[in-house]
């Protein structure tokens, strides 16, 4: 296949037509000529016939600079517009609130040290809960859609402050012509029937992280006192999924150095019944990190991933697999191809004591304080350096191919690798890359099926 990262158009390419595409990209001024440029019918002609080279070419001349070598119209136009208009301007649209500094579970990847976030245990208030959403629906200015995410720590160790703040919201919400989407992020231990039922009714979408199989999953999150939690997970999980129709909610687990075969848990917790699907790689600090030299692994796994994938949609039972969909059909908005997310500017995180932070994985990071829900945001240059960090000013994303799919890259990544916005963490390109380059295959094959 060929993707064109500034068109974005996929294209399948038989033997002839990837060889043309190889001498093009090494002979770009040759393009448009006619006839075939006599370098590549030197190149060519012992391995095709002539007409089969002629023909490959005239198809490569109309797609020449419109969905092949396209040029980047993306990146000027952005920096054009850019100075003219900040998506500062248009206010925040999202929220997570930290209700829980504090977790039942000793999860050992865990960026949030375990729920607390480095500090002191403490769980979120009702009355800082409600102050939060009065700060941010002034905030929003005038977006009429906002997001909030109930985050941790576990949110549920505080569940009559989730209830409390989404009833608020949703009052003054209607009360000031906005509408409110939720979130709710749990590991699912102290998910009870009422708790499943009030969700449910209330329109709450679910994340609910399972690493699948039990070994997998008990190894990286046991309890607090190290009791195994995969049997409670899954039994919650499923009954939180069954009550939501089977939509709306999405299982998310990790996968580390100790299940590269991760595909296997996929299959596992579609055993299990589950359809919407994601696992996210481990990488950082830790014997669980995963390294450059895992990457082989993992591409076979996201090989037998895409197979598994595709035979479950041609049985008529397929399943969501969260970073197997990239909208190539519809395509994405400008802003969205040109950052992976909102953070610091569009999105911020709140935490128990009202603090607020560009997001929830540099929460208590002192350097990364943006101001309080009672004041507001006075870190006016922190939203600067966060809008600005974007793929038209980071130097590594410029000539990426994949620059447009992932916008970016992950902020809190890049602090933690780099300690700079504009320098994304490499490791993290190359997982995602790989893993970009199997759901375009998965996207491509789905569409035309009869390809391999």
């Amino acid at each position: 296949m060929a993707y064109d990262g500034a068109s974005g158009a996929l294209h399948w390419l038989d033997d002839v037509g990837r060889a043309v595409v190889a001498w093009l990209m090494d002979n770009p001024s040759s393009a448009g000529s006619d006839p075939v440029p006599d370098g590549l019918m030197d190149v060519l002609s012992g391995k095709f016939s002539e007409s089969e080279i002629r023909e490959a070419w005239r198809e490569m001349n109309a797609a020449f600079g419109v969905t092949l070598f396209a040029p980047d119209e993306t990146l000027v136009a952005h920096s054009v517009e850019e100075d003219r208009f900040s998506p500062i301007e248009a206010g925040l649209k999202s929220m997570c609130l930290d209700i829980a500094h504090d977790c039942n579970l000793s999860c050992a990847y865990c960026f949030a040290s375990q729920g607390s976030f480095g500090g002191e245990p403490s769980l979120m208030s009702k009355e800082v809960g409600k102050a939060a959403i009065d700060y941010f629906l002034d905030a929003s200015k005038n977006r009429k859609y906002l997001d909030v995410d109930f985050f941790g720590g576990e949110p549920l160790l505080a569940f009559d402050t989730v209830r409390s703040v989404l009833l608020h919201a949703k009052r003054e919400g209607f009360r000031r012509g906005k509408e409110f989407r939720f979130t709710l992020t749990t590991n699912c231990t102290l998910l009870d029937d009422e708790k499943i039922s009030f969700l449910r009714d209330h329109d709450v979408s679910l994340i609910l992280s399972i690493d699948g199989r039990s070994e997998v999953h008990d190894r990286m999150r046991p309890m607090r006192g190290g009791q195994p939690t995969h049997t409670l997970v899954v039994q919650r999980a499923r009954a939180a999924a069954e009550a939501k129709g089977g939509k709306d909610y999405y299982i998310r687990g990790t996968y580390t150095k100790h299940n590269l075969d991760f595909d296997e848990d996929v299959k596992f917790l579609y055993r299990q019944g589950f359809r919407q699907i994601s696992l996210e790689p481990a990488v950082g600090q830790g014997p669980w990190g995963l390294t450059r030299t895992d990457l082989p692994a993992l591409r076979e796994s996201y090989a037998r991933l895409v197979g598994f994938w595709l035979d479950c949609h041609r049985s008529g039972d397929p399943f969501e697999f969260y970073h197997l969909n990239l909208g190539l059909h519809k395509g994405l908005c400008r802003e969205r191809r040109v950052t992976g997310c909102g953070a610091g500017y569009e999105y911020v995180a709140v935490t128990p004591e009202g603090e607020i932070f560009p997001c929830h994985q540099l929460v208590g990071r002192r350097e990364y304080s943006m101001g309080d829900i009672r004041n507001g945001i006075h870190r006016k240059d922190l939203m600067r350096r966060f809008c600005e960090s974007r793929v038209p000013r980071k130097p590594d994303c410029v000539s990426c191919w994949a620059r447009y799919l992932c916008g970016g890259g992950c902020h809190a990544r890049a602090v933690d690798s780099t300690g700079d916005l504009m320098k994304p963490d490499l490791l993290s390109c190359d997982f995602m890359k790989a893993r970009l380059e199997y759901a375009l295959l998965a996207q491509y094959s789905l569409a035309t099926e009869g390809r391999p």
